[in-house]
């Protein structure tokens, strides 16, 4: 039997622990830098002792097939993180490696260590040239980086070791030019023809603008809207990716909405979920292929930065016990098992006063659904009484907010001007747990009508909807469709619709007075979850929601906003009714069983 090889490089670094552990966490651009190749996954398969891996299959140079099994990476956030592969076939029979950082005096540790077993004397000779080389270059990796943060020009810049793409330049400034019919910012232009030209294939084909926007500095709606612009003229194409709930990753990708299912599987976790506008329907761009070539190939699929709200990942096996530390900024965290997606909630207590808590895992699951710990609390004792392998992750419950989802741009007016053909497919219908509908009404259009006569009173109501729709749109809100005189809106967020209402009854004494009319407006609001689906080839939304937020506004009396008086414990409602006067009151709406609770702003 051939001896398992083993090593250690150490070299410190003078950067924080949080910057080196976000370079090397993300082992899918480090792979590609390092001269890995790109590797194809199968999905989640169980071994002889019940823990998952997935075939790993790649080619080296091109052309040899290398195949093995990937167990999921074990972590804890900024400290360390580690791997096993077993290899079916080849020159070797297993590697095991990872990372390990330590905040030491002038910055930080870090440490590289590996394990290679070879099958045979072809192992043996190989090790030094893929193995160890491949060490050698991560230590380069940050090497650089650092070389890049010592001169402020490339500040944060990520090392790169791809050549320089092929861009049809003539077609993106042709392109550009077209995009000065639309309300942009020049700067975030340039950033993104910047991107364009420079960045990796890789990197270009699944851009996510709010990530960009804080790369860039710049505010994150301007790039997405800009981003919506780009698609229109042909420079990006819109992508829609399903993302699981619990590992929040991309499980299905498609070109339109009309493609999405109403239902998907994650295999990570073992669960079909129903297709969610609010969590699990997410919106990136990738270049137009007529400007340049891009493709999306995995090097990696499991490490830490694939999942970054998961803090802590350890396999335990089965009758034995493990230890997790636990995270130290007290943020709402859970704890879950891989796959059989088994969750207790972790509670925090300032009456605990342990350093260990402790929870037992059984063949029917964790003996308790929920645990209390202090804020001295520093480890987790697991004991997995079970059968089997588990895996554990200790996550963060909150979801992502770097990510457009189908929610949020779906409310915007730019989206529904410009791709007015993105609907669902006929029959389907797609959930959001949260949406704000607004509806506004004239108040006495009845008499209008008889008074000035249909052809004069419609150019009046056609007039106003303009009016709407534009400080609709100012605020990241959207018409949903107009009902006689009376206009249905959606927005993402119900600030921005409380926004919209107060820019509404405020400038509608301008508009009467620029155009010569004398409207008056009822407004009213309501948050909640609602049903998307196609109709007259739009999208539209039903539900309770619709219903109350139509029956809010009839209690309008004209110059005021209506809404639910719970809204207002919202941080962000708070901060947009200073200084408003608020008057609380009870109604009981058209065809709702109880009295409700409301606020009138005027």
């Amino acid at each position: 039997m051939l001896l398992t090889k083993k090593y250690e490089f150490n070299k410190v670094y003078p950067l924080d622990k949080k910057v080196v552990w976000n370079l090397l966490s993300d082992t899918d651009r480090l792979n590609r830098f390092i001269g890995l190749f790109p590797v194809n996954f199968s999905n989640v398969t169980k071994d002889e002792k019940n823990i998952f891996y997935r075939d790993a299959l790649a080619k080296v140079a091109g052309m040899v097939p290398l195949k093995w099994k990937e167990y999921p990476f074990e972590w804890v956030k900024d400290e360390y993180y580690d791997v096993k592969r077993d290899y079916y076939d080849g020159p070797l029979k297993q590697f095991i490696g990872g990372v390990e950082l330590k905040e030491v005096d002038g910055g930080t540790n870090v440490r590289l260590y590996a394990e290679f077993t070879p099958r045979n004397v072809l192992g043996i000779l190989a090790i030094p040239f893929t193995g160890v080389k491949s060490m050698h270059n991560t230590m380069k990796y940050v090497d650089e980086y650092l070389s890049h943060n010592h001169d402020e020009s490339k500040s944060g810049m990520i090392p790169t070791n791809y050549k320089k793409p092929s861009v049809n330049i003539s077609k993106l400034t042709r392109l550009e030019k077209l995009l000065k019919r639309y309300p942009m910012d020049d700067k975030i232009l340039h950033f993104l023809h910047e991107y364009l030209l420079t960045e990796s294939n890789q990197d270009v084909a699944e851009m996510r603008p709010y990530q960009l926007a804080k790369k860039w500095k710049v505010d994150e709606k301007r790039v997405l809207k800009l981003f919506l612009y780009a698609t229109k003229v042909g420079i990006l194409n819109l992508s829609w990716n399903l993302i699981c709930p619990n590992c929040r990753v991309s499980k299905n990708e498609y070109t339109s909405l009309s493609q999405l299912q109403e239902q998907f599987h994650c295999d990570l976790c073992g669960v079909n979920y129903d297709a969610n506008f609010d969590q699990y329907v997410e919106l990136y761009f990738t270049v137009h292929p007529s400007i340049r070539s891009s493709y999306s190939q995995a090097y990696c699929v499991g490490g830490p930065m694939i999942t970054p709200h998961i803090n802590v990942q350890k396999v335990i096996k089965n009758k034995s016990k493990g230890s997790l530390k636990l995270p130290t900024d007290e943020k709402n965290m859970r704890m879950r098992i891989l796959e059989s997606n088994e969750i207790v909630m972790i509670q925090y207590n300032e009456e605990v006063n342990n350093e260990n808590c402790k929870l037992i895992y059984l063949d029917t699951g964790w003996k308790s659904s929920s645990i209390e710990v202090g804020f001295q609390t520093k480890t987790l004792s697991i004991v997995n009484d079970s059968q089997k392998d588990i895996v554990v992750v200790i996550e963060e419950v909150e979801t992502r907010t770097d990510v457009v989802t189908a929610a949020e741009v779906t409310a915007m007016q730019e989206f529904r001007d410009l791709f007015s053909s993105e609907i669902l497919s006929p029959g389907q219908q797609v959930g959001i747990e949260n949406v704000t509908i607004l509806f506004s009404d004239l108040l006495g259009s009845t008499s209008m009508y008889e008074s000035v006569g249909d052809a004069h009173a419609y150019g009046k109501v056609k007039r106003h909807f303009d009016f709407l729709t534009e400080w609709i749109s100012k605020n990241s809100g959207s018409v949903v469709k107009t009902i006689g005189d009376a206009v249905m809106a959606v927005f993402y967020q119900p600030e921005d619709a409380l926004k919209a209402a107060i820019d509404i009854q405020n400038y509608v004494s301008i508009f009467n007075e620029e155009k010569g009319e004398n409207i008056t407006l009822k407004i009213g609001l309501f948050n909640g979850p609602a049903i998307v689906v196609n109709s007259n080839d739009r999208l539209d939304y039903f539900g309770r929601t619709v219903n109350i937020a139509a029956r809010i506004q009839a209690e309008s009396q004209g110059n005021d906003i209506v809404i639910e008086e719970q809204l207002i414990e919202r941080e962000q409602i708070k901060t947009v009714l200073t200084e408003r006067n608020i008057t609380p009151f009870t109604a009981k709406l058209k065809g709702i069983s109880c009295s409700m609770k409301l606020i009138r702003i005027t």
